[in-house]
């Protein structure tokens, strides 16, 4: 991987031939300004001898990143751009730029690396990447586990409103500061940990899409979900069951851009749908995770 600065003749004149492929091939996509220095790509390459014997250069995919200003003292990364050309999709290349660019975030010591506007197939790819890298990460270990024990020590009552099982705010500021994934992302692979954590999911995926379902309601409606507020579980118990539940406040949810119908019925509907596409947009990527992991682990055995 070659690391340009934009704003010199060199890294304007790659680009310049890089960018009628990102026009062509990535929709609603935009030329970077390459004046402004502010600006960095990282092209991956990967060299080859020809026939003759000569090394040739053949361009394999590149990104974009703007640096941001963060106040004080710190910057940020953002991703603007990312394309592995259509020859060399679909053999880790893209995972391979996602994970230099956290290499990166981490040795420069930034404040966090964010997406902008990230599409679907790579959201999926960046999700992957980073669950395993939280999945590495000593410090929220015992978080998740707290976290599977909720759903599968508790039944979920169908009179009150499911938990959210958000992380508390000192694990986000640790997965900031020392693996750059910012709040959002950590909350979106937190599902997935706690998903591959309930082993075995059928015996718990109706408490799992509750609290998935709830999530989504709150992310959406906030306040107007009901969810605010103390919530409770109910818990197996030898005594009472009065006194047989866990409870807990609710946090404050990511704010979410989806236009909801008025109509309550609809709204019902149209929640329970992003919810449905949540949960198997989890199960693909702790699928793909494990996958991974036990590839990984044959080939160290």
């Amino acid at each position: 991987v070659v690391r340009l600065v934009a704003g010199n003749m060199a890294t304007g004149q790659i680009y310049s031939h890089i960018i009628p492929l990102i026009l062509l091939l990535v929709d609603g996509s935009s030329p970077i300004d390459v004046t402004d220095p502010q600006w960095e790509l990282y092209v991956l390459i990967q060299k080859k001898t020809d026939q003759q014997g000569e090394i040739q250069s053949l361009l394999l995919g590149f990104t974009a990143v703007y640096r941001f200003y963060h106040y004080p003292n710190d910057s940020r990364l953002r991703l603007g751009q990312i394309l592995v050309l259509p020859p060399y999709q679909h053999k880790g290349y893209g995972r391979f730029l996602i994970e230099v660019l956290n290499d990166v975030a981490i040795s420069e010591n930034v404040f966090d690396l964010t997406v902008e506007e990230p599409l679907d197939n790579f959201q999926h790819v960046r999700s992957c990447v980073d669950t395993q890298r939280l999945l590495r990460f000593e410090p929220i270990q015992h978080l998740v586990t707290k976290a599977v024990s909720f759903l599968k020590d508790g039944k979920l009552s169908k009179k009150t409103h499911s938990p959210r099982l958000t992380p508390p705010p000192s694990a986000v500021e640790e997965v900031r500061k020392n693996l750059k994934i910012n709040k959002t992302q950590f909350l979106k692979c937190w599902e997935v940990l706690i998903y591959i954590g309930l082993n075995p999911i059928d015996k718990y995926m109706d408490n799992f899409v509750s609290v998935i379902s709830e999530r989504v309601k709150y992310d959406i409606l906030g306040k107007d979900s009901g969810t605010s507020g103390k919530q409770l579980i109910e818990v197996p118990s030898d005594v009472g069951q009065e006194t047989s539940f866990v409870m807990f406040k609710s946090g404050a949810g990511e704010d979410i851009a989806v236009q909801m119908d008025d109509n309550q019925t609809n709204q019902e509907e149209q929640l329970q749908k992003l919810a449905q596409d949540r949960v198997k947009e989890i199960q693909l990527i702790a699928k793909k995770v494990t996958s991974h992991i036990e590839t990984s682990e044959v080939a160290a055995n």
